[in-house]
């Protein structure tokens, strides 16, 4: 049930807009005390969870920390960022493998079937799609780029460009060659897809919006953004995004005048609640 403070909804109030993953949220920011990056370890507590992650001190006060990734039913950053090292130890294992099923090729005389075309690779088609704000993480991923794309060339002149050469020697020596520069375009592939790793993790830092409601009590909210202080306007939350079985963390739907952007604003009560 929303207490009086959320259920005053003025068209005029500041809002504090957040980004967890790609969605917006936003919190009334008279509950807002500070906003900070998280960079103390959360000292863990005997009833400690996923969500009620633990403690930190902050400037004299005990803040009890609260991940809204998974109050949220999100995953948290420290499983995004596992997600995201096994998916990229999977491309890297990947191209590997492509390597090795090319020299067998080119050593059986065998039709070669993996893809030529670095687009169509597991990894080339979610190079083409992933997006980030990061531009540490942006610049990095654009180096893979061009040695990956070299990287598929090599098959695609190994067995397509050698069948309208009639010199056997000089068509034994370009696959040679070829050869030599898969590996070479690989070991420079992996090597940068393990740097991303590395840098994913050092470039997503947590922040922590710390809030007090009408009794004074703390809380530390953990977010992945925090965007700005602006003005949105209130709409009904539709019944699908209602919880029927635990706290009510959303109270309304934001929009803000001319942009398409949508919020969902965050219920302090059912977040004090937790």
């Amino acid at each position: 049930m929303l207490n009086q403070k959320d259920e005053f909804i003025n068209k005029t109030n500041l809002w504090l807009s957040l980004k967890l993953e790609s969605q917006l949220y936003a919190i009334d920011s008279s509950y807002v005390e500070s906003i900070s990056v998280l960079e103390e370890p959360v000292s863990v507590l005997p009833d400690s969870n996923i969500i009620k992650r633990g403690i930190i001190h902050s400037r004299g006060n005990v803040v009890p920390i609260i991940d809204l990734r998974p109050a949220l039913g999100l995953k948290t950053l420290e499983q995004e960022q596992d997600a995201f090292d096994e998916m990229l130890e999977q491309r890297k294992n990947d191209h590997i493998l492509w390597v090795r099923e090319m020299e067998r090729c080119l050593l059986e005389d065998d039709t070669f079937r993996l893809a030529t075309d670095p687009h169509k690779c597991a990894f080339g088609k979610w190079y083409d799609a992933y997006q980030t704000n990061n531009h540490s993480i942006a610049f990095h991923l654009s180096k893979i780029d061009e040695p990956h794309k070299k990287l598929h060339e090599t098959a695609h002149l190994a067995f397509e460009c050698p069948r309208q050469c009639d010199d056997c020697e000089r068509e034994k020596c370009l696959r040679d060659q070829l050869k030599q520069d898969a590996h070479t375009y690989k070991d420079i592939v992996v090597r940068l897809l393990d740097e991303t790793k590395r840098i994913f993790r050092e470039n997503t830092k947590t922040m922590c919006v710390t809030v007090r409601d009408k009794q004074d009590s703390l809380l530390g909210l953990l977010v992945d953004e925090v965007l700005a202080v602006e003005t949105i306007t209130m709409k009904d939350l539709p019944p699908s995004c209602m919880n029927t079985s635990g706290p009510q963390l959303l109270s309304h739907i934001g929009e803000k005048q001319g942009s398409d952007a949508t919020f969902l604003v965050l219920n302090m009560s059912g977040i004090f609640s937790l």
